[in-house]
């Protein structure tokens, strides 16, 4: 059983996120505590307070004026670029490294055709996106 202190936990009680036994031991420290007792209802009246909130979702404008301000676009750009680089080196270098081995031949079929067949998969993935890209009727809906 958890030894933290009965005030830390009371805001986990509200939530239901206590175990049974955690729970009990909350509850008769409710039983026998006015400062306790107390503190859960302010809790509880935070709770209710917060949860009547409403925010208002942000405009489009709004939205479009913070994706510009933090550079999202141009980041992610670089980063798949870099991936792409790094991943086609690395296949080209392993690729090196496989055909100079000693391997038995049948061998060096049979592991070649599986990284030849996982290199096509997303290979062929990539071609339809970018065939059906100028058919997308979605491409200009944001968000």
């Amino acid at each position: 059983m958890s030894e933290k202190p009965i005030e830390s936990m009371l805001s986990a009680y509200l939530d239901g996120e206590l175990t049974q036994a955690e729970q009990q031991r909350v509850r008769i420290h409710l039983e026998n505590s006015d400062a306790a007792r107390e503190k859960l209802r302010q809790l509880q009246t935070l709770k209710k307070a917060t949860s009547e909130l409403a925010f208002l979702p942000p405009s489009d404008d709004r939205m479009d004026e913070l994706e510009q301000r933090l550079s999202v676009k141009a980041p992610r750009r670089v980063g798949w670029v870099l991936f792409v680089i790094g991943a086609v080196a690395g296949v080209l270098y392993s690729g090196y490294l496989f055909v100079t081995s000693d391997m038995h031949w049948l061998r060096k079929s049979i592991v070649g055709s599986i990284h030849v067949g996982l290199l096509l998969l997303p290979a062929s993935v990539a071609r339809q996106r970018i065939l059906e890209l100028p058919h997308d009727r979605y491409r200009g809906v944001k968000r």
